[in-house]
């Protein structure tokens, strides 16, 4: 009996022990590809959660390209934590029917786009005067794709505008507020040949004429305006245009041709009143045209508009205008009206005396 007990001990601890190597076995399979042992399996398991970032830093790879590198050479890849959102609030002013309203918005910047936008260089052309340089230089803003988020949530702000306090502004009076918001961004010369994005535009509230005309001419053509950038070659200037079809029959509002459309020129810069044109570039050469988008509105009230500028040309030479006078670059109606109410063109040329 002491035999077979001490048998069937044995037996029963042999059975134990193959029941204890058969499920080892049965585990290791469910770990694809893996023939480590189950104890180097928890020094890969951190890899896995870098897979996120991974993921992330593809989000600026264009569809079809596999290559992080070479996409990083042509666009802005994120960097640092994507989810992290800084806001910049902005507060300008426009009057749609010529009462002053102030308009505030609140925009959100990713600050991972923001940041790879700061380490990313992009120069202007060698040759401006190369028209296959400026194109390619223009279409590297257009087409990173790492830009759309930011272009996005500030139409979403600026349509809200639109229709404030219920309140609908027409195709023209819309395109009016977008310049106001930009031409307020507080202008910074760059003298670098290191040009900002629109996203550093943003959140730095600072930009020069040619980073302003960037974000302002993407804004008008994702909202369907036809427009321009009209690059000044001989004084290293950019500006918007805008497509006008209407005659223009002063000279104080010039427009540009491309020998298919008419644009005027609007100053993303500073305030000043669409079409106006600096006195410092009416001798200038006449700007080359590099359409951008796919919009087709255009812009109408031109023929207000000009009256507006001949009428303030006009008072700058008779020395009728000083820094105390009323002149608002987003008020066109209030400007008209004072210039009437003022006289001071009286017996002269005045065609706001007329509205």
């Amino acid at each position: 009996m002491k035999a077979s007990g001490f048998a069937a001990i044995i037996l029963l601890m042999t059975i134990i022990l193959l029941a204890g190597c058969v499920q080892i076995t049965i585990n290791v399979p469910q770990m694809p590809g893996n023939t480590t042992s189950s104890a180097s399996q928890s020094v890969t398991a951190p890899v896995v959660t870098e897979i996120p970032e991974v993921e992330v830093t593809t989000r600026s790879v264009p569809t079809g390209s596999t290559d992080t590198k070479t996409a990083s050479s042509s666009f802005i890849t994120p960097v640092g934590d994507t989810s992290r959102i800084g806001h910049r609030t902005f507060t300008f002013y426009y009057a749609p029917d010529g009462i002053a309203k102030e308009y505030t918005i609140r925009v959100p910047v990713n600050m991972s786009v923001y940041y790879g936008a700061r380490q990313k260089t992009i120069s202007l052309p060698a040759n401006m005067q190369n028209p296959e340089e400026v194109k390619e230089y223009i279409a590297t803003f257009e087409s990173d794709p790492a830009m759309e988020e930011l272009y996005r949530d500030l139409l979403v702000q600026l349509r809200n505008l639109r229709y404030q306090d219920g309140e609908y502004l027409s195709d023209d009076q819309y395109l009016e507020l977008i310049v106001a918001f930009v031409q307020q961004i507080p202008y910074v010369e760059n003298p670098s040949s290191d040009r900002k994005y629109a996203i550093e535009v943003i959140y730095d509230k600072a930009g020069d004429s040619d980073e302003k005309t960037q974000l302002l001419t993407r804004l008008l053509s994702r909202e369907g305006y036809d427009v321009a950038i009209l690059v000044y070659e001989d004084l290293g200037y950019a500006a918007t245009g805008i497509h006008v079809h209407k005659e223009v029959p002063d000279a104080s509002l010039k427009v540009f041709s491309n020998g298919k459309k008419d644009y005027i020129f609007v100053d993303p810069s500073v305030s000043r009143f669409i079409g106006s044109v600096p006195d410092t570039f009416v001798t200038a050469s006449d700007p080359m045209i590099y359409p951008v988008g796919n919009g087709t509105k255009e812009y109408g009230p031109v023929d207000y508009v000009w009256k507006v500028v001949a009428d303030l040309k006009h008072m700058t030479t008779l020395g009728k205008i000083d820094k105390n006078s009323p002149i608002n670059a987003w008020d066109k109606f209030g400007t008209c009206k004072w210039i009437k109410n003022s006289k001071l063109l009286m017996n002269t040329t005045c065609y706001c005396c007329d509205m």
